[in-house]
This record gives structure tokens, sequence and C-alpha cells, in this order.
């Protein structure tokens, strides 16, 4: 299901004032620190703590012929590969600090919002990005944010403002449409307090286009270009491609404050008109499909990964419908579900009508606007977290609600095919929940 891609964009100017050239950064060359092969420490890395899993768990395999991988077997009795090398990045600064930091009012959110967006360029400033998407989707936007000026408490805005201030530009952005689309997204936001939790940002997907006009490629050129996100360098990680009709391409960025981002920026495949990422892009726009989100706990001295089944309880308790959960072969690495979507039933009579053309269901599936992700990953022993973090020449300290280390930093690409059909079963039949 996985494999390697690349993608590259014209040379044009965008709207603001950055210069946007040609720029092949899928790919990216080795970089050497002080004269040494940084990689060769994360490989090493890797090798180290897949013989120490394996010693402590027996459901656990070693990959033949590569000790930076584990083994793990699927329930349908295949078996998957698990690379557990850290992606190597030069951390960046937490951008979005300046603008959301001292957000106390909804008004005071909503003008962070627009401020962070027009300091760096986002999707709107790409040239082609929106040739095929439907000004509806601008509409779709500003609904949101407008029924968020009326619906949020100035409480529930600062609390927005400060998670998201942890962040980069883009991720805050993205994060704020996610969070005000949906109070299912805020819900954790809101317990995690008085769980003793600390929520952390997991992932974001961003729906493009299609790879006929290499939709996706060009955000991810935007992404790393002004962003500074970074392909992973280890083989198979940087790109995926599902055998009904669509691929991704996987970003990753680390924060000089010790927060891990991570991208997940699909599209349809060109020979698969009736794909559903590609109408949802010209429906919504480059609004997140769905954000992503775990937690921790401290104890001990020991930062400890929340369960899923903890997750789904805790917000199930609050009135949030979860589905079923996926990755549990993974012996906890990476287990994720979703909550219900969140419908959009004022979607255009003129755009269902286009929709319809290329496949019935896809007319209810295009309500589904979007999808909150519960993620659970399993966190590393304390010798080891400090090891990861020294890779990127932070110091750990598991008393820092912002550190955060994974044994697992990657996705999984039958679970990834899973969020599309989970989108689809639960869009393409009309719900009066």
């Amino acid at each position: 299901m996985s494999g390697t891609g690349g993608g590259s964009a014209q040379a044009h100017a965008t709207a603001k004032t950055f210069a946007w050239v040609p720029c092949l950064m899928i790919i990216t060359p080795s970089v050497n620190y002080r004269g040494i092969d940084m990689f060769v420490q994360h490989e090493n890395f890797a090798r180290a703590l897949v013989a120490d899993l394996i010693a402590d768990n027996t459901l656990l395999g070693l990959l033949p012929n590569n000790a930076c991988k584990l083994l793990v077997q699927r329930p349908d009795g295949h078996s998957a590969a698990i690379d557990l090398t850290p992606f190597r990045a030069t951390p960046q600064p937490a951008t979005a600090e300046r603008f959301f930091r001292a957000v106390e009012t909804v008004d005071g959110l909503l003008d962070a919002y627009r401020k962070a967006k027009r300091a760096a360029p986002f999707e709107e400033d790409l040239p082609g990005a929106h040739d095929h998407v439907d000004q509806y989707a601008g509409e779709f936007l500003a609904g949101l944010l407008s029924r968020a000026r009326k619906a949020l408490s100035d409480e529930e805005a600062r609390r927005i403002g400060d998670w998201v201030s942890r962040f980069d530009l883009y991720v805050a952005v993205k994060a704020v449409e996610s969070l005000v689309n949906s109070e299912a997204d805020q819900t954790l936001l809101k317990i995690a307090p008085e769980l003793g939790w600390t929520v952390h940002f997991d992932h974001l997907a961003i729906r493009c286009g299609s790879s006929a006009r290499g939709d996706a490629e060009r955000v991810v050129d935007n992404l790393c270009r002004h962003h500074a996100y970074v392909p992973a360098q280890v083989p198979g990680e940087d790109h995926y491609r599902f055998e009904d009709g669509w691929n991704a391409y996987l970003l990753y960025k680390m924060l000089d404050n010790g927060q891990a981002l991570r991208l997940f920026i699909d599209q349809s495949d060109a020979d698969h008109p009736a794909q559903i990422i590609q109408h949802w892009n010209y429906v919504y726009g480059y609004t997140a499909h769905h954000l992503a989100i775990r937690a921790t706990r401290c104890e001990h001295g020991r930062r400890l990964a929340v369960s899923l089944p903890e997750l789904t309880r805790a917000l199930q308790n609050r009135g949030v419908e979860t589905m079923a959960p996926t990755g549990q072969y993974t012996d906890g690495l990476l287990l994720q579900c979703f909550t219900r979507p969140q419908r959009n039933r004022d979607v255009p009579a003129r755009i269902r009508q286009m929709v319809r053309r290329q496949g019935a269901e896809l007319e209810t599936a295009i309500e589904n606007a979007k999808l909150l992700e519960l993620v659970s990953r399993r966190e590393m022993k304390p010798p080891f977290a400090k090891r990861c973090y020294a890779l990127y020449g932070l110091e750990y300290d598991a008393d820092n609600p912002l550190h955060s280390a994974p044994i697992y930093n990657y996705f999984l690409p039958e679970q990834a095919a899973h969020v599309i059909r989970t989108s689809m079963e639960h869009g393409s039949r009309r719900e009066t929940t």
C-alpha cells in the first residue's frame, strides 16, 4: 500500500509578499551536523528501542534484516512492519505563540486567527489551488467563524487560544477552524484538567483535489518551503498509495518546545473521478478532514499515554458518540477511533447535482464535513524519551506537559484507509442523529 513519491510546482508569485519558487521537497537530502550524519544516530536509537520492546513483549517480533522495525500480526492474518526510527528535523519555533498567547475573548481568538493566517502563505495564496474549489467553500468557512462568534464563550475561546498557541501557524489556524466546527472537538480540552490529562495535538488531515493537477504536491511544496515541514527519511513513510483511488503525503515537524507535528496531505488519484477526497475539496476547500488528538498523564515521574478505551469512555460520558477502534494489534503503539462525522446539511443543490453524476452515494457522503480522531500512542520509557529528545538537541522533561515521546511516530496505511471507508459508510445514508 505504501511507496515513495515526489512532486513539483510551477513558479508563481503568491498573493502575499512571500517568494514562492519551484521546490522539490518530497525527498530531502542528507543533512550533516558537525560533520556527523545524525540519521545514523536515529537508526541506532531505533535498534535499541526495538530490542527493549521485544524483550518486554512476546507479541512483537523483529523484522528480519531490519533491526529498526517491529513486526506485528494484523487481524486479517497479514503482518505489518512498524519502523521506530524517529524522523529527522531541526527544531522550529512555535510561531503561533505571538498571535494566540494573549487571547481572552471570542473576538480576540478570531482576530488572532485572521492575523496568523495573513502571516504566512496558506492554500488561498497558492496559484491554482482554488481553480477547482467552489465558492461555497469560502462561504462555509465564513459561516463557521460567524457562528463561533455567537456560540463560543470567552472561556472556550481562551482555552482554544491557549492550546493552539503552542503550535506553528499552520496547525494553529487549521486547528481553530476544526475546533469551532464541532463541539466534540472541544470536549477533551474541557474535561482534561479535571482528569489530570494533558491533551496533545497528534495530526491533521488536509484533503486536496486530484493528482491530475498536482493539488497535494502544491500544498506539500508550500508546507516544506514556507512552514518548515519535512518528509520522513524512513522509506515508505513519506507517501502512501491506496488501492481505492487515493494517495497521501506525510509531513513532520519538531518544535523547539518539544512538540511533534504531523500532517496527512491527501488527494484523489487522477483516474478515479468518483473518489470522495476531490469532491470534499471542491465543497470544503482545504479545511481539515479531521483533527487528531490524544492525551497523556504523568505518574511517578513518567509520562504515560491515556488508553483509547479511557478516551472514548470519557467522551461518551459527555454525550460524544464514538465509532469502532482500530489498531489493537499494535499493542498500544497506535490505536485510533473516530467520533460521528460532523454533518453539513447545507451543501447547495447545484453541488449535490454535480456530485450525483459521479455516484449516487456521493450526494450524502459529501455532507461529511469533518471528523474528530482520538489517538493513543504508547509512550517511551524515560531513558529512551531522553535519548529521543537529545536527537533534536532538546532536553526531555516528563513533568513538562508539552513533552510527549511516543514509541511510534508515523501512521499505518490500513488505518488511514479505514478513515475514508468510515467517512463513506457514515455518509452514504442520511442519519437522524
